[in-house]
C-alpha cells in the first residue's frame, strides 16, 4: 500500500514545491486536487495535470488519485470531460467525484435513484477513458455516510468503472463494524480515505460531545484491526492522507472545503506518514 499526501491544504505550492513536500513529510506520492484556487483547476487541467505528472515521475513519486471540487456530480457539465481526458493523459488512474446530498424532508430513495442516474454518466466517462470513477465515504447528510449507503449508491455498476473509496475517520462517526463494512464494499474496494476522529468534549455546546478530526492515534479508529483487515484481504491500493486534524463538526460537516489550516500541519502529516508505516510494518512482521 502507497501511502499518498492530499494536496488540499497545500495550495500555495507549485506542482515541484508540492512534489518536494510530499518527499519532505515521507509520502511515496500525491493524491492531486483538481480544484478552484489550487494550481490545477477545471480550467487548465488538460494541460497542467500531465505536465505535473511527469514533474512527480522525476521526483519518483507516483500520483494514483485527482479529486475534484465536491460539487462535481453532473456527468453533462462541460468540465468533466476534460478532467477524464486529463487523468487519461496523465496516467492517473482514477477521479474522485463530488458528493451527492440529503436534505431534510427528501425521500430518500428518490435521492439515491437521481444520483445513480447521474453516476451512470461518469461511468460512461470511466469505461472510454480508462479511469476509474471513485466515490468517497462522509459522514453527515452525504449519499453514501458509511459503506451501507454506499453500496445503495454504487452496487451493480461495474468495479473496473465504478470504486469505493471508504474513509474510517467519517465511518466511526456514522459507520458500521470495520469488517462487516469491507464485506459490503467487496470489489469495489480501490482507495482509503485516511483520517482519526473521535467525539470531543465541549460542556458549552449541546449536545456537550461533538465530532473532531484529530492525527492518527489520538482518535478512537482501530487502526490495527482496520489495516489488518485490508491486509488480509489483500488490498493495495493507496493510503490518502487528508491532513484534517482539530476540526469540529461545523467543518466536518461542510464537505471538503475548510477555510482555515489545521494547526501543526505539517509536523502532524509526517507523523501521520510515519504512524502509517510503523502499523504497516507491524502487521507485515506478524
Amino acid at each position: 500500500m502507497e501511502i499518498v499526501l492530499n494536496s488540499k491544504f497545500f495550495t500555495e505550492l507549485s506542482v515541484e514545491q508540492l512534489g518536494e513536500k510530499a518527499i519532505e513529510l515521507g509520502y511515496d506520492g500525491v493524491d492531486i486536487c483538481v480544484r478552484p484556487g489550487h494550481p490545477i483547476h477545471v480550467d487548465n487541467v488538460v494541460e497542467a495535470l500531465p505536465k505535473a505528472m511527469k514533474v512527480w515521475a522525476r521526483q519518483n513519486l507516483t500520483c494514483p488519485l485527482a479529486t475534484a471540487a465536491t460539487d462535481i456530480t453532473n456527468p453533462n457539465a462541460p468540465e468533466v470531460e476534460g478532467l477524464y481526458a486529463a487523468c487519461a493523459e496523465a496516467g492517473i488512474p482514477r477521479l474522485k467525484i463530488g458528493f451527492w446530498r440529503f436534505n431534510e424532508g427528501d425521500d430518500y430513495w428518490q435521492v439515491i435513484d437521481a444520483a445513480r442516474r447521474e453516476l451512470e454518466g461518469f461511468s460512461a466517462f470511466s469505461e472510454k477513458y480508462g479511469i476509474q470513477t471513485c466515490y468517497q465515504i462522509h459522514s453527515g447528510a452525504c449519499i453514501g455516510s458509511n459503506c451501507a449507503g454506499l453500496m445503495h449508491l454504487i452496487r451493480g455498476f461495474d468495479p473496473q468503472h465504478i470504486g469505493a473509496y471508504p474513509d474510517p475517520g467519517h465511518l466511526l462517526l456514522d459507520g458500521e463494524d470495520w469488517a462487516m463494512g469491507l464485506a459490503m464494499i467487496g470489489d469495489y474496494l480501490s482507495v482509503i480515505g485516511i483520517k482519526d476522529s473521535l467525539y470531543l468534549s465541549q460542556p458549552d455546546h449541546t449536545p456537550p460531545y461533538v465530532p473532531c478530526f484529530v492525527k492518527l492515534g489520538d482518535g478512537g479508529v482501530d487502526w490495527r484491526r482496520y489495516l489488518g483487515l485490508l491486509c488480509e484481504s489483500g488490498f493495495d491500493g493507496p493510503l490518502t492522507v487528508h491532513t484534517e486534524y482539530r476540526f469540529d463538526e461545523s467543518i466536518i460537516r461542510q464537505v471538503g472545503y475548510a477555510e482555515t489550516t489545521p494547526p501543526n500541519l505539517e509536523q502532524w502529516a509526517k507523523e501521520d506518514a510515519v504512524y502509517l508505516r510503523n502499523m504497516l510494518s507491524s502487521l507485515d512482521a506478524k
